[in-house]
């Protein structure tokens, strides 16, 4: 159903009218677009489609009454279909003040929660970051869970009305637990802060800032200024990454000098990797850990939370079990091993950014077999697309063996890279779907494939 699809396209745009429209302007075949997931009903979207629906019904009914010619009449329909994006954003503008006043009052009733339990008991622990910031959070509550009753908010909630919802429906829980550890992501400045007026952090970590992003914050400086929101309302303790030349770089700038930071980056030693890609060792502090995580970078996350888990009196046994203990983060750098047909998958769909995208050619640069590489590329890079594309192709070209594309914008430079270089071994995909259905003729033994992104349908 058409209506159906494009509000799920306005759901994935976080309701953004303006990248709505242009989304749905430019891919018009409305009837097919290439849904991976599905709409999901909110109060919201249930308005939305009711409204939409009512006012579309009424306006052919009038039509029909008025228009006695046929031809006149089925110009109408279509001309209503055409201008059914329009529909949809009035339909949310009429429902705007109580979709507003909804979100108030859930987000107050959500801090009225953390505050009460934060009285009692309760330690707030916020995390953001371009990348890393799920990894971080589940290697944390991994650790911290060997002492402590620890809350935690499922997948990749972190968004003001999705932490407050998620609070309010999980409030007996909160009421005894002893940690809540937050994630908290950014699509514009003061996202983060209002975050923190919800959750009220004790104690923070920031993993990373990039060029995550950059078509809706506009600026690194804005991505800067946001991510430092967190530090910046941090009650205790701010912990930096700054083996993160970006966070080294302006922490002093965008941080108030009243606040306590612990910049972290420290030396490790004896780092070896674990063979079949089954994770690492490293060496810190006159202690071996284990991990089964394969990135490098991990190391330096992992240094934070042993860090902060002291500052709570873990000790470092309880430590140790907490980083042996770790399941894999679920497509970020997830390994998948078929021993039946000698193959390996490095499911890292959920990593959008070329950080992350550097990291995973670097880990494929293990595999004793060949290497093939899975991507629709990196989205919403505004200016730097082409750029940041025609280095990955090189990087590509250096390193791996076969990349399939999933076409995109960012792809098609890909592409024209290769050429360039002469590179020649690549595959082009229409769509997700075709390429992994493909896979099967593709893949031979002793190969490893890495899964880089896995771009939501509203982009193109």
């Amino acid at each position: 159903m058409i209506l159906k699809n494009l509000i799920y396209i306005y759901q994935l745009e976080y309701y953004n009218k303006k990248r709505f429209l242009k989304f749905a302007y430019k891919n018009i075949d409305w009837l097919h677009i290439n849904k991976r997931n599905s709409l999901d009903w909110t109060v919201r979207t249930k308005l939305i489609f009711g409204i939409t629906t009512l006012s579309i019904m009424m306006l052919i009914f009038l039509s029909y009454m008025h228009l006695e010619n046929l031809t006149y009449f089925t110009v109408s329909i279509l001309f209503y279909i055409i201008i059914l994006p329009l529909f949809i954003i009035v339909s949310d503008s009429i429902i705007n003040p109580l979709i507003r006043y909804k979100k108030t009052q859930s987000i107050s009733l959500a801090k009225t929660i953390i505050s009460k339990n934060k009285k009692k008991h309760l330690i707030t622990i916020g995390i953001t970051g371009s990348y890393g910031k799920t990894s971080v959070k589940n290697i944390l509550v991994s650790v911290l869970s060997e002492k402590y009753k620890v809350f935690t908010f499922s997948g990749n909630i972190n968004t003001d009305i999705g932490v407050a919802q998620y609070i309010i429906n999980n409030e007996k829980s909160i009421e005894k637990s002893e940690i809540l550890v937050s994630e908290m992501g950014a699509f514009q400045l003061g996202d983060i802060e209002n975050l923190c007026d919800i959750i009220n952090p004790d104690y923070s970590i920031t993993t990373s800032i990039g060029e995550v992003h950059l078509e809706r914050f506009k600026s690194l400086t804005n991505i800067i200024q946001t991510k430092f929101e967190l530090a910046n309302n941090t009650k205790k303790i701010a912990f930096l990454n700054t083996c993160d030349n970006i966070i080294k770089n302006n922490a002093d700038t965008y941080i108030n000098k009243n606040i306590e930071i612990l910049k972290i980056c420290q030396s490790y030693s004896e780092k070896k990797y674990l063979p079949n890609f089954s994770g690492l060792s490293f060496k810190y502090d006159s202690q071996i850990f284990t991990t089964n995580l394969i990135a490098d970078y991990i190391i330096n996350y992992f240094i934070i939370i042993i860090q902060l888990s002291k500052k709570l009196n873990l000790t470092n046994t309880e430590i140790s079990n907490g980083l042996a203990n770790l399941s894999f983060t679920p497509h970020r750098l997830e390994v998948i091993n078929n021993t039946n047909l000698n193959r390996i998958i490095i499911d890292d769909s959920y990593n959008g950014n070329y950080a992350g995208f550097c990291e995973g050619i670097n880990i494929l640069k293990r595999a004793p077999g060949r290497k093939i590489v899975l991507t629709p590329g990196i989205v919403e890079l505004g200016e730097k697309l082409v750029e940041t594309h025609k280095i990955l192709a090189e990087k590509y070209a250096k390193n791996v063996d076969l990349v399939l594309l999933i076409k995109t914008k960012a792809t098609d430079v890909i592409v024209e890279k290769f050429k360039e270089l002469r590179y020649n071994d690549y595959k082009v995909y229409d769509t997700t779907q075709k390429a992994h259905d493909d896979l099967i003729h593709v893949l031979k033994n002793g190969d490893t494939i890495i899964f880089q992104n896995d771009i939501t349908d509203n982009y193109k």
